[in-house]
């Protein structure tokens, strides 16, 4: 375990890495490379107007970022979806920023986020103002990750969780740390509230985890409040994790105050999120009638669009239509098979079933909605949504392997492995990706292509294998072996062996836990 000052050091150098490889994919991506990003940076012009709730969809907006919208706000731009396109043909953000009124998609979604990340594009409403709200986005979400990567380090057995967060934090996560669009915090958020009440419900320890309570408290605040989907993560979330917890433990749990206050600041939060979506009707579904029949919609759904959203999990970029190199998938499929089939096997029947809760949760209600509503919505579904709840997957699987089967040494070789085979991959998508976005994938150089990033090509490259280069060291420091008690400063005696109550050994034998 590490004590209070190395624990610093390694949300640091976490941030570091994260924030790093985060602004490789800002500095990569043309406007609107990301999926959706004018309808939100549209909707972050709006709030710094002071256009907090927007009547009918409707914004002010400067006419300098309206580049891909005809008057009824449907995009017309001509690279999105078209992967042999490059985005040389649209036009670039800036100009005449003048204001007019626009049909804006995403302008019911919670001015919370826009405020917080989309304020430079209210000052500089050009390439400026987009690639500094992209890197806020990006440092927020790199905050989270290295908060989760620190709780994983210092609260559960082996440092387990920490292989499971190897594996959770996908390319596609990174890519929307590269972008303005509220889905990336509400995924790393899942990721530090899992990792979280891992360490507070399911990790032994005889007082409460105050450290471990005000992370829960707020991820889950932050989790709920960008997306009215957002308070759904939260209940499957914490259900999946609550159930089945000791009694006693709860009992003792909500009795302390940092827990209650904590409580009630989700609580309020939650209340607000919901508020807000019942107020602005965001959740308002239009009434089509696309006529599909429903066996037509389970052959396309099975044999098409479910496989394709494991895919997206992973990583397609843009707006689902750039798949990687096909070994990227099998490499980290392979990864998440290792530990979720291992944890499977191994697990005790009340962790399978938790495991398959969390399974069903954070699939079968999207995926029902589509199905029911499809006549109406049409095909909505993408990986990237399941992401605020499949993150959790190998978190808990690596925390079970922990308890049931594997040592400390096992958890260090790894964690050292899977930081090995996946994080480098990070770098080739964001090399791939930006083919696609210069070239049309015509020429396999990010360097070339017919469309510029805007400050060059070199420098995203430079910053995505610097990031890759620090991720791998940290992974490998973080994943040492705990100090033995003798090892440690007598200074730090107490609170080294208050920390290390999850590091206890576990006796030989996969039937104990």
């Amino acid at each position: 375990m590490t004590n209070r000052r190395s624990g610093a050091r390694l949300w640091l150098v976490a941030f570091i890495g994260f924030c790093l490889l985060h602004a490789a994919w800002a500095f990569a991506a043309p406007f609107d490379g990301p999926p959706d990003e004018e309808q939100h940076a549209l909707r972050a012009a709006g709030v710094m107007y002071g256009e907090i709730v927007a009547e009918n969809r409707g914004h002010t907006v400067p006419r300098s970022l309206d580049k891909n919208n005809d008057a009824t706000g449907a995009n017309r731009s001509c690279f999105p979806m078209q992967v042999t396109v490059p985005a040389s043909c649209a036009e670039q953000p800036g100009g005449d920023t003048s204001t007019m009124r626009r049909y804006v998609t995403a302008a019911l979604y919670n001015p919370v986020y826009y405020a917080t990340v989309g304020w430079p594009i209210g000052l500089w409403p050009e390439w400026k103002g987009i690639v500094l709200a992209r890197l806020i986005n990006g440092a927020l979400m790199a905050a989270m990750l290295a908060f989760a990567v620190v709780a994983a380090v210092r609260w559960t057995r082996h440092r387990a969780v920490l292989a499971g967060l190897v594996a959770a934090v996908t390319p596609m996560t990174a890519h929307l740390g590269g972008a303005i669009n509220p889905n990336g915090i509400e995924i790393t958020s899942g990721v530090a509230l899992a990792v979280a009440l891992i360490a507070l419900l399911h990790e032994k320890r005889e007082d409460v985890n105050r450290a471990a309570v005000a992370l829960a408290g707020v991820s889950a605040s932050v989790l709920v409040t960008p997306r009215f989907s957002g308070v759904m993560w939260l209940f499957v979330i914490l259900g999946v994790m609550l159930v089945p917890v000791s009694w006693q433990r709860l009992k003792y749990l909500v009795k302390q105050r940092v827990v209650r206050v904590w409580i009630g600041v989700v609580v309020l939060a939650t209340i607000a999120s919901a508020f807000w979506t019942l107020y602005t009707n965001a959740a308002e579904v239009a009434k089509l009638d696309y006529g599909y029949a429903m066996k037509d919609v389970l052959k396309i759904a099975f044999l098409d669009v479910w496989p394709n959203v494991a895919n997206q999990m992973v990583g397609v970029m843009g707006w689902a239509e750039t798949l990687m190199p096909r070994l990227v998938y099998v490499v980290w499929f392979s990864a998440l098979g290792l530990l979720v089939l291992g944890a499977l096997v191994v697990g005790k029947r009340s962790q399978r079933w938790r495991m398959t809760a969390l399974f069903i949760g954070t699939f079968v209600p999207y995926i029902s909605m589509e199905i029911l509503l499809i006549n109406q919505t049409s095909w909505f579904n993408q990986g990237r949504y399941f992401l605020p709840g499949a993150v959790g997957i190998p978190l808990l699987a690596a925390h079970i392997l922990a308890h049931r089967a594997l040592t400390a040494e096992h958890f260090r070789s790894m964690t050292r492995l899977l930081a090995f085979l996946l994080v480098p991959i990070h770098l080739l998508c964001l090399a791939y990706t930006m083919t696609r976005w210069q070239s049309g994938l015509a020429i396999l150089n990010p360097l070339k292509g017919s469309w510029e990033p805007p400050y060059g090509s070199v420098l995203p490259l430079v910053l995505g294998a610097v990031a890759v280069v620090v991720l791998l060291a940290m992974y490998w420091t973080a994943s040492r072996l705990p100090k033995a008690p003798e090892d440690v400063p007598e200074s730090d005696a107490g609170s080294e062996a208050r920390a290390q109550v999850a590091e206890e050994p576990v006796p030989a034998g996969i039937g104990r836990s």
